[in-house]
């Protein structure tokens, strides 16, 4: 058997691990009425709304109206499969478990990138990753997102060991459309053309070639975003892409940075968030918030700033990294709608001033020892995930046998884990390090494979 039909085995072998896995999963655990809870039921009316109008509109009621919170990525997906398939939301989880099978294999190749024989681990580790497979059965935009931004960082990798405009064309389209499924990724697009440039530079890439590839990586962001940034200039008097950032940093960012930081509850830190945003209200002379939601964003934005700004720029770096901590170490069970069923305690509602008095609040206050059981050793399992990882960062930094532009692979991968873990902040939920464990687990893909080596000398 030659390399080539080995290869095309192996991917075969890890997407059907995957999605058998993952089928599994679904037929057991999920029933349609778990696909309606939360942030779901509104994804599932936009795409709806998509699907009947065939524009990104939300039904309020009487009429449409523009959609400026959200981008329209995932309804897109949505209204597609509801116009093939009929409304039917199991038909959604469906066409995700196939996605995420997908990007299994992508993870694997990108392993195999950086780490001889890597592919195998990375595939099947991310082909049993709890987080991965929780969230393809739910109506979110993490599955499609995660797919597109694991094939930007194949591409983007594969541009770092041997520079190619087509893979920073590619790259570029990639990231883009995975911001248009979810917004968090808008800023890395922005920071990544300056990097480019640094980089061909210091590549001692001719002149002519920069302003090609820079061309290159700025033609996607015009398609992608030039149509809303136009739209909301027009209508709203603004260039930002969503209006969803303010709210968000107000009313979530303050309170868990104030808890976090060890200044005390959560309930306060929600309490001192609104209290900021009266006064602030009360000072500026401002009876009712603007009907624009962008300048709504924009004032709760400042506001935000300002409570922050009061907490201390240490107080704030603490709670950024307590809430990196605990997101790394928070067990991918933890999100399941089955084990989310089971009695237990709200962790944000615990009360506690720091997260060790509030984990202890937590566990003293859960009376179900199946639940308890299960977080403990999902806590368990990320600690261990996380600590090789870290291990294989280490040790692969420190190698002498790197191939050509490993090392710019593996500053990058700093980056972009970095990039997460700041924009996350101290909001907690398993989704949040999704982008962040596509890359330790190539980490720990790397130190699984230097183990199997050792063992076999």
């Amino acid at each position: 058997m030659n390399r080539h039909t080995a290869a095309i085995k192996n991917i075969f072998f890890v997407f059907f691990i995957a999605l058998i896995v993952r089928t599994g999963y679904v037929w057991f655990f999920i029933e349609s009425v778990d696909l309606t809870f939360e942030d779901q039921a509104m994804y599932i009316q936009l795409g709806q709304t998509m699907a009947e109008t065939e524009s990104f509109l939300q039904n309020t009621g009487n009429e449409y109206s523009i959609v400026t919170e959200r981008v329209p990525g995932y309804p897109a997906l949505l209204a597609l499969v509801y116009m093939l398939f009929g409304e039917n939301n199991m038909a959604v989880v469906i066409v995700q478990i196939f996605i995420d099978s997908l990007t299994c294999v992508i993870i694997g190749l990108i392993a195999e990138l950086i780490v001889t024989r890597g592919f195998l681990v990375a595939g099947l580790i991310s082909a049993l990753n709890l987080s991965m497979i929780t969230l393809s059965g739910m109506i979110l935009t993490d599955t499609l997102f995660l797919f597109l931004f694991s094939l930007f960082i194949l591409f983007v990798f594969r541009y770092l060991k041997d520079p190619a405009k087509l893979d920073i064309f590619l790259a570029a389209s990639l990231l883009c459309v995975a911001t248009l499924v979810r917004p968090v990724s808008y800023y890395l697009v922005l920071l990544l053309l300056p990097l480019l440039v640094g980089f061909l530079i210091w590549k001692r890439r001719p002149f002519k070639y920069v302003i090609h590839s820079s061309i290159l990586y700025i033609i996607p962001i015009i398609v992608a975003f030039g149509s809303i940034h136009h739209r909301n200039f027009n209508e709203y008097n603004t260039f930002s892409l969503v209006s969803q950032g303010g709210v968000h940093a107000m009313y979530w960012v303050v309170p868990a940075t104030y808890q976090y930081s060890g200044q005390g509850s959560y309930q306060e830190g929600q309490a001192f968030a609104k209290k900021h945003i009266k006064h602030a209200m009360i000072r500026d002379n401002i009876e009712s918030l603007s009907d624009n939601p962008f300048e709504n964003s924009g004032y709760h934005m400042k506001i935000a700033k300002q409570a922050l700004l009061e907490l201390g720029v240490s107080n704030i770096l603490h709670a950024w990294s307590v809430g990196a901590i605990v997101n790394f170490l928070l067990p991918s069970a933890a999100y399941a709608p089955a084990i989310r069923a089971m009695e237990h305690p709200s962790f944000y509602a615990t009360p506690g001033n720091s997260v060790i008095e509030k984990l202890v609040n937590y566990i003293s206050n859960t009376n179900g020892f199946i639940y308890l059981l299960i977080i403990t050793v999902g806590s368990i399992i990320s600690l261990i995930f996380l600590v090789i990882s870290i291990f294989g960062f280490y040790k692969m930094l420190k190698s002498s046998k790197l191939e050509d532009g490993v090392k710019e692979i593996i500053f990058f991968s700093l980056l972009i884990s970095t990039y997460f873990i700041a924009i996350t902040g101290p909001i907690i939920g398993v989704k949040y390090r999704l982008p962040v464990e596509l890359i330790m687990t190539i980490f720990f893909s790397y130190v699984w494979v230097l183990f199997r080596k050792k063992k076999g000398n």
